[in-house]
C-alpha cells in the first residue's frame, strides 16, 4: 500500500494535492479531515528516563511483530 499524508491549504473550498512521481495508481482514495491544532505538550525528563529504562530491560519476546497484528487495526 502506498500512503501519503499531507497538510494542505484550503483555498476557495478547493485543495491542490501534488503526488510524488512514484505514485503510479490510476485512482486514489481521498479522506479529508480538518486539521486540528497541534497538541503542545512536553515529556518530562523523569518520564523520558522511565521510558529509556523500560526499553533497556525489555526482551524481544515482550513485543509483537506489527505484521502479525496489523490486520486487527487496518
Amino acid at each position: 500500500m502506498n500512503a501519503i499524508r499531507q497538510i494542505v491549504e484550503v483555498k476557495n473550498h478547493k485543495l491542490n494535492i501534488e503526488l510524488p512521481e512514484n505514485f503510479d495508481a490510476e485512482y486514489a482514495e481521498v479522506i479529508i479531515f480538518p486539521k486540528e491544532e497541534e497538541l503542545d505538550f512536553e515529556i518530562s525528563e523523569d518520564e523520558k528516563a522511565l521510558m529509556r529504562k523500560r526499553v533497556a530491560v525489555a526482551k524481544e519476546e515482550d513485543f509483537e511483530d506489527w505484521d502479525a497484528i496489523k490486520d486487527n487495526f487496518l
